[in-house]
């Protein structure tokens, strides 16, 4: 009497595993070049990142401090990413004006490879008259940001007033939480 044959495995199935564990390490690779580029973005415990959650308060004038709240994702890598310049920064910006909260989209990128200086640019979602933030230049010192700035004062026609730009102002901000950034501190 013959013995049964061993059943063998179909090749297709050794395909699909082989296509599999190709792809988990291309996704490896794909993030882990992404964290050598951008150690900035990579928190771990007793080393936090850039991104995430900052709060302070920005001088806008004489008796004029006004509750910010910034949010910077890390613009990670992805399968359908073509862009070869894009900004390593995105997020938002929440400004407190009399009980109201202005927003901003900023994006930016980290002027060095540690990500201790930065620039961001932002974008105010409304163009109604008084004073808005200009681009930030920023330094990073893992607990704390010191963002330099200017304004563009707009007026009521929606044009720019003489004198924009001037002067720069200095802010520090702090570690913030997402609650914070949901529910800005306005008075």
């Amino acid at each position: 009497m013959a013995l049964p044959r061993p059943r063998r495995k179909p090749r297709n199935v050794r395909f699909f595993a082989l296509l599999a564990v190709l792809i988990v390490l291309g996704v490896g690779v794909v993030y882990g070049l992404h964290w050598a580029a951008n150690p900035w973005a990579l928190a771990l415990p007793g080393k936090p990142a850039l991104t995430g959650y900052w709060q302070g308060v920005v001088p806008y004038g004489p008796g004029d401090d006004r509750p910010v709240v910034l949010r910077l994702d890390d613009d990670e890598p992805s399968a359908t990413d073509r862009c070869g310049d894009c900004p390593d920064l995105s997020g938002g910006l929440k400004v407190c004006r009399a009980g109201q909260v202005e927003q901003y989209e900023v994006w930016g990128d980290a002027v060095n490879y540690l990500g201790t200086r930065f620039r961001l640019h932002t974008r105010p979602d409304t163009e109604s008259a008084g004073p808005r933030l200009n681009g930030f230049d920023g330094d990073w010192d893992r607990d704390r940001l010191t963002i330099r700035t200017s304004f563009t004062n707009l007026g009521a026609d929606g044009a720019v007033v003489a004198g924009s730009g001037e002067p720069t102002v200095e802010f520090a901000l702090t570690r913030a939480g997402e609650a914070d950034f949901d529910t800005p501190p306005c008075r």
